[in-house]
């Protein structure tokens, strides 16, 4: 196994992006690499695309530098597929990543050559619009868990792990069916691992109107909740004293009183009502941070950027 690379990559219905991706993966400057496709349920010619890819490259030679290797897994979820991925890993590090995204050709090797004795190693990524406007995905060092939960530090094409950090972590939770990757993420860091930045952009993110998880939050309305309570359930069961598990449960508060602003800012009035009582009603913040919380969801909720500023 040792420094050894597996990418997993899951797809659903990516017939016309997946070989974007597959190539940059081909382009990295590292071998061996172990590249790892898992299908969950496409209904288009995307395994058909991805095994023809594979042919033109002899990439399913065991003899060969790069290896490709295709799965299937019938349960629904960007989370089981990635599960059923890592169970065949057989490397020391591990990065998922997703179908329409590209890495930047130095990816695996720096991120390999950063780690060191680290568990963990993160980098900086592009995120391409829809329109064709690039921006750049925050990237912070220090508190790591505080910036994981306010701006998804670990999204799941910005970080490579030890392979022993998911497994020991249980994997991808595929009750979490949005949300998934800020999910583990925050998870993994409740464990207190080793970590590095890598200062360099290594991931270009193309935003698609569709993809595994959607991206309308009232369209999905509940399901986003529904990953905020796990989480809620991943501090309690940490080994983190009272004041540092309280903390934390104000911070998955606010991003429940965002969400909400997401919901109204979408017109759905209900959902946004329904979600901002729930929270409301939770005995962990006074009175004047009640105030405070509702003056921010609704700031947010009129167009308001960088509201996590303000919430500590």
């Amino acid at each position: 196994m040792g420094g050894r690379v597996s990418v997993v990559i899951p797809v659903l219905n990516r017939e016309d992006l997946v070989t974007r991706c597959l190539d940059s993966v081909w382009a990295q400057t590292l071998r061996p690499l172990d590249v790892i496709v898992v299908d969950n349920n496409s209904t288009d010619g995307t395994l058909q695309r991805v095994a023809d890819w594979g042919d033109a490259r002899s990439a399913f030679s065991p003899d060969s530098d790069f290896r490709l290797r295709i799965l299937t897994e019938p349960t629904p979820g960007a989370s089981a597929a990635r599960n059923r991925g890592l169970a065949e890993v057989e490397t020391e590090y591990t990065i998922f990543f997703d179908s329409d995204d590209e890495m930047m050709p130095v990816l695996a090797e720096s991120a390999l050559a950063a780690i060191g004795d680290a568990d963990i190693v993160y980098w900086r990524g592009d995120v391409v619009g829809i329109d064709g406007w690039v921006t750049q995905k925050p990237f912070y060092r220090g508190d790591l868990l505080m910036r994981h939960v306010y701006n998804a530090l670990l999204s799941t094409q910005l970080y490579m792990a030890r392979t022993s950090v998911f497994r020991d972590a249980g994997g991808w939770n595929e009750e979490a069916a949005v949300w998934n990757d800020w999910e583990i993420g925050f998870r993994i860091l409740l464990g207190g691992p080793r970590a590095v930045a890598l200062d360099e952009t290594l991931t270009r993110i193309h935003a698609q109107r569709e993809s595994i998880t959607g991206t309308s939050f009232s369209g999905r309305a509940g399901e986003w909740e529904r990953t905020l309570d796990i989480m809620v359930a991943d501090v309690e069961r940490s080994g983190l004293r009272p004041r540092a598990r309280k903390r934390l449960r104000r911070m998955l508060l606010y991003r429940g009183a965002i969400l909400a602003a997401h919901y109204r800012a979408e017109g759905d009035e209900a959902d946004a009502d329904r979600l901002m009582d729930r929270i409301l009603d939770c005995d962990m913040i006074g009175f004047v941070r009640k105030t405070w919380l509702c003056f921010l969801h609704h700031y947010t909720a009129l167009g308001g950027r960088g509201a996590y500023y303000l919430w500590r």
